[in-house]
């Protein structure tokens, strides 16, 4: 009955997973079975995914099937036989993305459950119940992923007549993270056994902020790893690559090798990036990261990719494939071919600087769009922290709430005191609290901070924000300060590696280029195309540098964005390295 109902609710819906199990039933039935339909199921819902696992397999059957009928063609058309294990790659997707998904909830549960459990716990010391203060935490944008857990937990209660203890133990059986299984699991043998829910409560959330703490510190020896095996391997692959396709040129008389120009383009513009994409995503399902996420800066780079391709277009294009060169280019090949002559670089470079200096103005899109958007949090964090120790010191005095903040706000507090200002000015206009925090979100977007306020408020409107409730706040909010500190302390000593990587791919790949010709012109009277391989070598280690930058912003700060600061220093400091190279090869040049 269940997979009937299912199957009544595909055909009925106009989704693509409706028409591909309408359609291609035939193929998810097998798949089904050859991949275990009963843990396909478990993870599916997991992962929240809520599609019957026959009508996933269906439309993994219909994206394996169209990926064969564009792979078969391109094989055989360009010769590229390593397109062949595409549709293999589909079908491991397709069986990975449920398990995928369900690790990467869990994870974001375990890092909302502490917060979660912060806000419990204040609530009670304010005299709510646990299931009123989560009912309460279900507007909280903040925490999206408990939120939609607290939607099902009302659910039991409000239509299913579960009592709010049991629906609580009830989810926490049907969820992947174990920080919220044993909070919600201790809470309920807490109540049945008459025990002290308040001090369980604040003595679990401890507990969870030093597992974090851990996770934290774990993290930090992850990221050491990735990025030595992110730097190393660029470094091996690119080698191996560049000494592939010379060794592909120098003997292409007596043997035409594999390793052919358009195969080694194909490899350099989409192994290498796809590597770095991957570090990318490790680093990303490895770390403790913020559950909302700011996306203004992305939107905003990815309105600038224009200016890159028309970039690309007059000042890479024009040198690797001059057939394509636009009419107006004429300006930007000029200045391009000023650069490599002013900087005392031999014909051949030029395609690696207009690459070069086409990523440099990308990176600087980034850098303003990632300065712009996220300079209001820059800080604020700590200076939060230290409002709320003020304020729970102050309101020990028995000072009101409202008069506490009052006092607060003629102190500095760096870049939370003009909204601690606003925020006192609406509070003597008689403003409700949730007013001032919509106030307070507009002016910081923060995550940190911004919990901490939410936190702050719904204390002082549920207890009255007493001496013992602010205290409790104040002591998880100097708990997340010190996380985030040891975060950014473990995260220091990284940031010179992909510095040394670089400059090492960069010098070592051009010395060796100009030394292999010399040896092959001396001994096997051989010679390599100098300007052409150039051509053909220098543009792809920029594209990595620039990669390398983004993988480095992601590792050290969790944020993506902000690797585009360590992409523009990387790529300005690869173009100061491009001379330096070719000097140091003039001993051995010869010819070149």
């Amino acid at each position: 009955m269940k997979q009937n109902s299912q199957g009544k609710s595909a055909k009925g819906d106009f989704s693509l997973v409706g028409f591909c199990y309408q359609y291609f039933r035939w193929i998810g039935k097998p798949l089904s079975r050859l991949f275990s339909k009963a843990k396909i199921e478990d993870a599916l819902q997991d992962a929240a995914i809520r599609i019957y696992p026959e009508a996933y397999f269906s439309l993994v059957g219909f994206l394996l099937l169209l990926s064969v009928i564009i792979t078969l063609p391109l094989v055989l058309v360009f010769e590229a036989p390593f397109l062949l294990p595409l549709p293999l790659i589909v079908l491991f997707l397709g069986y990975g993305i449920p398990k995928i998904t369900r690790i990467d909830r869990a994870n974001k549960l375990d890092l909302e459950v502490p917060f979660a459990g912060a806000y419990i716990s204040v609530m009670a010391t304010g005299g709510l119940s646990p299931y009123a203060s989560l009912k309460r935490l279900k507007t909280c944008p903040l925490l999206p992923n408990i939120c939609k857990v607290i939607e099902d937990i009302e659910m039991d209660v409000e239509v299913k007549g579960y009592d709010p203890t049991t629906a609580m133990e009830k989810s926490a059986k049907n969820l992947p993270s174990r920080d919220y299984r044993d909070l919600m699991l201790g809470y309920a043998s807490t109540v049945r056994t008459g025990g002290d829910v308040v001090h369980y409560l604040r003595v679990r959330t401890e507990t969870m902020f030093k597992d974090l703490a851990l996770k934290v510190k774990a993290f930090g020896e992850r990221a050491n790893l990735l990025m030595e095996s992110y730097v190393t391997l660029s470094i091996l692959m690119t080698l191996t690559l560049t000494i592939l396709f010379m060794t592909s040129m120098s003997f292409q008389e007596f043997w035409g090798g594999e390793l052919t120009s358009d195969t080694f383009q194909i490899y350099s513009y989409f192994l290498v990036p796809g590597v770095a994409m991957i570090f990318l995503f490790a680093s990303d399902s490895q770390q403790v990261s913020q559950p909302v996420s700011e996306w203004r800066q992305y939107k905003a780079f990815i309105a600038t990719l224009p200016i890159t391709v028309l970039l690309l277009l007059v000042m890479f294009v024009p040198f690797a494939a001059p057939e394509m060169t636009l009419p107006f280019a004429g300006p930007f090949v000029d200045f391009i071919t000023w650069l490599r002559i002013t900087i005392g670089l031999s014909f051949g470079y030029e395609a690696g600087l207009g690459m070069g200096m086409s990523l440099i103005v990308t990176a600087a899109f980034g850098v303003i769009a990632h300065s712009y958007f996220t300079r209001s949090h820059s800080g604020i964090e700590h200076e939060v922290t230290n409002f709320m120790r003020d304020l729970t010191e102050t309101r020990k005095t028995g000072a009101s709430p409202e008069r506490c903040l009052d006092v607060l706000s003629d102190r500095d507090y760096g870049r939370f005191t003009d909204t601690l200002r606003t925020a006192s000015r609406q509070i003597r206009w008689g403003l409700p609290f949730k007013t001032i925090y919509s106030t307070v979100k507009s002016k910081i977007n923060s995550w940190l901070a911004l919990i901490n306020v939410y936190l702050l408020v719904d204390a002082i409107e549920v207890g009255g924000g007493t001496p013992e409730t602010l205290e409790t706040l104040t002591h998880f909010s100097e708990e997340l300060s010190t996380l985030e500190k040891e975060k950014r302390e473990s995260m220091r000593p990284l940031l010179i590696m992909p510095y040394i990587g670089a400059g090492i791919l960069i010098v070592s790949t051009l010395i060796l280029l100009v030394f292999s010709s010399s040896i092959l012109d001396a001994y096997a009277h051989q010679s390599i195309p100098f300007p052409q391989v150039v051509t053909l070598i220098l543009p792809p280690l920029m594209v990595q540098v620039f990669f390398t930058g983004l993988v480095t912003g992601k590792l050290s700060s969790g944020i993506t964005s902000s690797g585009f600061k360590h992409s523009l220093i990387l790529m300005v400091l690869g173009i100061v390295l491009i001379p330096l190279a070719a000097y140091l090869t003039l001993p051995f040049a010869g010819g070149a």
